[in-house]
């Protein structure tokens, strides 16, 4: 580990930027020689525990340094980022978490705290700046509770979770506490020297970290994870998907875009609004840890100035990877609708200009924290907003189970209608148009065996019928290790068919594709999802141009899918079943033909997979 550490540390030196807070001072200058520098130099610090004992340095032991923002490069001027025999190490901690003074991507402190103790600093010795007895005793309590939890040996009140604790080698963290209690200002009713009972105080004091903070210190430190964060207050169902969304300063130019790209996603809109400017720095201070610097981008996208606030009111489950990356993440739409935003910004851009203009919370409980912070006027109304959204959304019948996907626009779960198995269709709130091009597809699609029915339109839903498998029951075929069976040649001239159908009466079938094809035994096949059937131009006849199978004009207003591939849609989206070129399914041939061709395509399709196979295992 030791090895790792100082090669990551040498190759963040030939990148010209430190990777971690550990500096060295040059052991030529010494200790006293560099707190003479820092005094000399008038550099706004404090060392923040064991300065009693300086300038001697325990084996083992290292100097925590507390520097204020506009002298942490100034501070690490004087010492070093690689480590020489008998160098003194030092972990020097900028107020906000500069790149290279963080801790984890963190500010060590909560940044109002950190300028407390800077502010109200004393000299020691006449040597070096310390904390004054009360913040002395405040910073002691938050390193022990939040930076060491169990590995601190205080007691849990908790019997189970006091058997995890570790007595520390190094301090006697109860004893050091005690006795700064003693030399401090305070004097506490009931105050226990455990875990619990630290943290109670500094929650008192307003020093406990935000629950975006501590959610984040709790990958490092289980008793935060155990004792504050499994225990946190059950929200009401209605609130589940509430979250609030932070654009940076280099993001104001793109509101319009980022608020359509949420819609887009699956969130609804509830509020939004500028943050009032004398708000900026206290919001920034107390959430994402205190950090606002460019992170792994190339440069910040500044400080939070413009909010929205969202529900989703069918959120995706995050994977437990996910979730451990994440810590208290319960959507997992929230990561990719930054991801999108982030490259609405950035794929224009040069790499030396791109950065983060987003920033989220991660649950409900964080969403109604930040809007303490930036507008707790609002909260009663987004509250009742978010359980009317709720209620909208229940579904009308009996649940039996949930089918479905992305559920961007609508959610789709099997239900007992009146006796009998049913798809209901529930559209979220302001996806009406989707709704009813389901039902226009039904009205033009009347007498297209091939067109699925619907039994009941409600408000904001449709009732289905019930269609019993997918449409790989209609083939064996399927070339070695493909993913999917080939399309017979009848069930692609019927879909072929629906196609022209649509168009032949001035219609697109935009992202019609196999997978909205379903089988049954009894119906037949059946076409279920019409929610991007549109207006053409102009009727057409032909199957040459359909949006099914090529990629919208350019100019085409009207709403698209999210994909992947828009260019190549025939050869991403349907190739794979039916076996054919593009030129094939176009025009008519005699089946004899298509066989032989799909022949051909068998055994590409064959040798190319077990080649991939085959190279994966090796």
């Amino acid at each position: 580990m030791r090895v790792k550490k100082l090669l990551k540390r040498r190759f963040a030196s030939l990148l010209g930027r430190p990777a971690t807070h550990r500096r060295f001072i040059d052991h030529s200058l010494g200790v006293t020689g560099f707190l003479k520098v820092l005094k000399e130099n008038d550099v706004n610090y404090v060392v923040l525990r064991w300065f009693e004992e300086l300038p001697e340095v325990s084996p083992g032991e290292d100097i925590d340094i507390l520097v204020a923002d506009e002298d942490a490069e100034r501070m690490t001027s004087y010492v070093g980022v690689d480590e020489k025999r008998q160098d003194i190490p030092c972990d020097i901690y900028s107020v906000s978490g500069l790149p290279g003074t963080s801790s984890h991507g963190m500010a060590y402190y909560p940044v109002a705290s950190a300028r407390q103790i800077l502010n109200n600093a004393i000299w020691w010795s006449d040597l070096v700046r310390a904390p004054a007895p009360d913040e002395h005793f405040l910073s002691m309590c938050y390193h022990a509770v939040y930076h060491k939890g169990y590995m601190s040996g205080l007691p849990s009140s908790d019997h189970e979770l006091n058997k995890k604790v570790i007595s520390p080698r190094d301090h006697d963290y109860a004893g050091v506490i005690e006795r700064l209690y003693e030399n401090s200002s305070f004097r506490f009713d009931g105050f226990e020297m455990t875990l619990e009972g630290i943290d109670g105080v500094l929650e008192k004091m307003g020093w406990r970290p935000a629950t975006d903070t501590l959610e984040k210190i709790s990958q490092k430190n289980q008793w935060v994870r155990d004792a504050l964060l499994s225990t946190s207050t059950e929200l009401p169902a209605y609130l589940k998907g509430l979250t609030v969304f932070l654009v940076r300063e280099k993001g104001v130019d793109y509101l319009s875009r980022i608020k359509e790209k949420l819609f887009v996603i699956g969130f609804d809109h509830i509020l939004e609004g500028e943050i009032c400017a004398d708000r900026v720095h206290t919001i920034a201070e107390n959430i994402r840890g205190g950090n606002w610097g460019k992170g792994p981008w190339a440069v910040s996208g500044g400080l939070p100035v413009y909010y929205f606030v969202t529900i989703d009111v069918k959120p995706i489950v995050p994977s437990g990877e996910t979730i451990q990356e994440h810590v208290g993440l319960d959507n997992d739409r929230i990561p990719l609708a930054k991801r999108t935003i982030r490259a609405v910004y950035n794929n224009d851009r040069a790499p030396e200009e791109r950065c983060n203009i987003i920033h989220s919370t991660d649950h409900a409980a964080q969403a109604l924290e930040y809007l303490e912070l930036i507008n707790p006027d609002c909260i009663s109304y987004v509250q009742e907003e978010a359980r009317r959204k709720h209620i909208a959304f229940l579904t009308p019948y009996e649940v039996i189970e949930d089918l479905s996907k992305h559920a961007r626009r609508a959610k789709v779960e099997l239900i007992s209608f009146h006796g009998m198995k049913a798809i209901c269709k529930t559209f979220k709130e302001g996806r009406e148009r989707y709704l009813q091009r389901e039902v226009t597809a039904r009205d033009i699609g009347r007498g297209v065996n091939e067109i699925s029915s619907i039994l009941e339109v409600g408000d904001n839903y449709i009732v289905i019928e019930f269609c019993g498998g997918s449409i790989d029951r209609v083939s064996k075929l399927r070339p070695l290790f493909h993913k999917n069976n080939y399309l017979p040649i009848w069930a692609i001239q019927k879909m072929k068919n629906i196609i022209v159908h649509y168009r032949s009466r001035g219609y697109e079938y935009v992202d019609f594709n196999p997978h909205n094809v379903l089988f049954d035994s009894e119906k037949g096949l059946k076409a279920i999802d019409f929610e991007f059937l549109q207006k053409a131009d102009t009727p057409s006849d032909t199957l040459v141009g359909n949006f099914a199978w090529y990629s919208a004009p350019e100019g085409f207003e009207g709403d698209y899918p999210q994909l992947r591939d828009k260019e190549n849609l025939y050869w991403s989206r349907w190739f794979g079943y039916t076996g054919l070129p593009l030129f094939f399914c176009i025009h008519d041939f005699p089946p004899l033909v298509l066989h032989a061709v799909r022949g051909g395509t068998f055994f590409y399709f064959s040798v190319k997979n077990a080649a991939k196979r085959l190279k994966s295992s090796l």
